[in-house]
């Protein structure tokens, strides 16, 4: 790979966090408006040599990757919401022997939306991984053989099969949260090729917070030093889910209904100690002067959380006001480290 002296190889990492990509959406819209005002044929895709996302954070490292601007991804958010996650009404379904539904909702929707916005970015063709304008890389499980995956972009001698996937299967694959939307299972034919994946659910089970497989990827297969890493992490705000003393579920299904509290618990302190082991590591790597560049941009809720499935206007007009804050307070920190 052709590199200019000391140009820094940059990571773009965004997290999951369901309805709250809307968060990173917005910061990235006023960061690619910023940039354009320099550069304005230049997308926001091409500032970054490596996308990594997480559920959200995969529909959003998708979009980008196609070219489709971040303006036009947070008003994806801003509009389907309540098609994605309509109002939740707790009732039994029966449905032969089996009393209960597998998810809180279909994932019919948000897949139809998903091959409509990435295709119409790909001239009316669905985009494979190998259509994408950037390496990418989306963390998604494996719920056939209780593997992790990591589906990427076909840049590397030894990927041969994530390239010939749909770009718009890999992202439901990577945002079917448990409890939330059922596993993800799809089969594809096409002219690299044809296969089966089954039963594939959120990759934030085990990489909420992507940025450490940015860094693995970048040095252990595209050979990149790690001083030569600067790594841009954007997270969908910190939950900080607090259990008081006082409070107690009345069974089980107060974990997971009509809110899932557990899997949301599971999703941010995945998310937190990602950013604690990325501290630790440049601290460590800085001991022996070779270190990379991090920067997390990310928003503490105060335990006033906006749970991952709200489609309520006054939390979409929350995370709108979140992002251009964070934006507003952050943009010349950002700006700076891309000039790197």
């Amino acid at each position: 790979m052709d590199k200019e002296v000391n140009k820094k190889f940059k990571i773009l990492s965004i997290d999951g966090g369901g309805i709250r990509g809307l968060i990173p959406a917005k910061v990235l819209a006023e960061l690619e408006e910023e940039l354009q005002k320099e550069e304005p044929d230049k997308p926001l895709h091409e500032h970054f040599d490596l996308i990594c996302g997480t559920s959200t954070g995969a529909i959003l490292a998708i979009g980008l990757a196609l070219g489709i601007p971040a303006k036009e991804l947070a008003k994806f958010y801003e509009d389907h919401a309540k098609i994605i996650f309509p109002r939740f009404v707790f009732r039994f379904l029966p449905r032969k022997s089996r009393a209960f539904f597998n998810a809180i909702y279909s994932n019919k929707q948000l897949l139809k939306k998903l091959r409509e916005v990435y295709a119409e970015a790909n001239g009316g063709q669905d985009p494979l991984m190998n259509d994408l304008k950037n390496k990418v890389c989306i963390p998604a499980f494996n719920g056939n053989d209780g593997a992790i995956n990591v589906l990427k972009t076909k840049h590397h001698l030894e990927y041969r099969r994530d390239y010939k996937l749909p770009a718009y299967h890999v992202a439901m694959s990577s945002a079917s949260a448990p409890v939330y939307f059922p596993p993800h299972t799809f089969s594809f034919k096409n002219e690299f090729g044809e296969g089966t994946n089954v039963n594939m659910i959120d990759g934030g089970i085990f990489a909420n917070n992507p940025a450490l497989i940015g860094v693995f990827e970048a040095t252990d297969k595209l050979n990149i030093s790690i001083g030569d890493i600067a790594l841009l992490s954007l997270g969908t705000g910190q939950g900080k889910q607090i259990i008081k003393r006082t409070w107690r579920p009345k069974n089980v299904f107060d974990w997971l209904f009509p809110n899932p509290k557990l899997v949301d618990l599971v999703l941010d302190t995945q998310a937190q100690i990602t950013e604690q082991y990325l501290l630790f590591l440049q601290r460590a790597l800085g001991k022996i002067g070779n270190t990379f560049s991090h920067l997390r941009i990310q928003h503490d809720m105060k335990g006033d959380n906006i749970e991952l499935n709200s489609s309520k206007q006054k939390h979409i007009d929350r995370m709108k006001s979140i992002g251009e804050e964070l934006a507003k307070n952050r943009l010349t920190e950002i700006l700076n480290f891309l000039k790197q």
